[in-house]
């Protein structure tokens, strides 16, 4: 009788275990909840918006020379181009071909340069003022941002090829005659790329 009871516990006891095996396997074997192991793919459909920076800048720029007492002349700007923008400012005299220039950075939308001229200052005659920006790949980072790395986004009349495949640069050219007085000619153009445009340093072309 002891023996029958043993049997019944210990059938018991193996269906429970049985049981409860197969309730364990039946919550392994069902779908997790997405919610536990989300996958976001929001950040991946979502583009960014074009920055403003992005847009194509149509360039402006203008300029005037003053002389000085010295007889020496000071060249004065403005440009719609970003600030810390390097640009080469060069005075050339047209019966010579003469040429002083100078290195030059746009500061809230100004730039200067000068004095430019023989030591003992410029004789009479006529003149050219160009403004050229210098070519991308020796703009600072912030710049190169705006304008592309080849000055890709660079528009408008006063944008040029570089020679040499150094991408888009921007020129600015003036005629002005200097006599009884400083005269500038009425007529603003762009003209071709400034040889020289490169150099670090300053340079006074040799006198007439």
């Amino acid at each position: 009788m002891h023996r029958g009871r043993a049997l019944i516990g210990y059938s018991l006891m193996l269906a429970a275990v049985l049981w409860l095996a197969s309730c364990g396997d039946s919550e392994d074997s069902a779908p997790r909840s997405t919610a536990e192991n989300p996958i976001g793919n929001g950040a991946a459909e979502q583009t960014a918006s074009s920055p403003k920076d992005a847009e194509p800048l149509k360039v402006t720029m203008s300029a005037e020379v003053t002389m000085r007492s010295d007889r020496r002349l000071k060249v004065t700007g403005s440009s719609n181009l970003p600030d810390s923008a390097q640009l080469l400012i060069a005075i050339e005299r047209a019966a010579s071909g003469a040429r002083w220039q100078e290195r030059a950075r746009v500061q809230n939308g100004q730039f200067r340069a000068g004095p430019l001229g023989f030591g003992s200052g410029v004789p009479d005659g006529d003149y050219s003022v160009r403004v050229q920006l210098s070519e991308a790949g020796v703009q600072p980072a912030a710049v190169r941002r705006r304008i592309g790395d080849e000055g890709e986004r660079l528009a408008g009349e006063l944008v040029r090829e570089a020679p040499h495949g150094l991408g888009q640069i921007a020129v600015y050219r003036r005629a002005f005659s200097i006599g009884s007085e400083l005269r500038h000619s009425e007529k603003d153009e762009g003209v071709r790329y400034l040889e020289g445009a490169s150099q670090d340093a300053s340079q006074n072309a040799p006198q007439d």
